[in-house]
């Protein structure tokens, strides 16, 4: 079933950029499926319209991401970023809660998440995404 479901996520969504690529799904969907998942997205904006397209694809997919429970924790600028990469400048950063992997799987299938993907495509320079899942977390 799994496998299923990721070649279903490959063909709407293909693999890279903005999207998970087949290993990542994998990956993301062999995580406990009992377990919320944290995502952080670094967000760089395409310079002029990069806000106002990814204002749009968050209104977009309000509806599947609250339908799969999402939570949204964080969304505001990036102040400052540091490490041992060159490439840490980032405009924005989100940080959202899913249930389960299989969640945040499911939004991305959900109808209003497709339509609205591609104005995060559009809005983004670059992005960068990690996958926590929460239970692993330690404070």
């Amino acid at each position: 079933m799994t496998e299923q479901l990721v070649d279903r996520l490959v063909d709407l969504h293909g693999e890279g950029g903005a999207a998970p690529t087949r290993d990542a799904w994998e990956r993301i969907l062999a995580l406990p499926g009992d377990d919320p998942v944290l995502i952080l997205n670094l967000l760089d904006f395409e310079p002029e319209t990069g806000e106002a397209s990814y204002a749009r694809y968050l209104q977009g997919v309000a509806p599947a991401f609250l339908a799969a429970g999402g939570e949204q924790i964080f969304f505001g600028p990036a102040a400052l970023c540091f490490g041992t990469e060159a490439d840490a400048d980032w405009d924005a950063a989100i940080l959202t809660r899913y249930p389960s992997p299989q969640a945040l799987a499911n939004m991305w299938l959900a109808d209003d998440y497709i339509e609205a993907h591609q104005a995060r495509e559009d809005g983004l320079a670059k992005s960068l995404v990690l996958v926590v899942q929460s239970s692993k977390a330690r404070l």
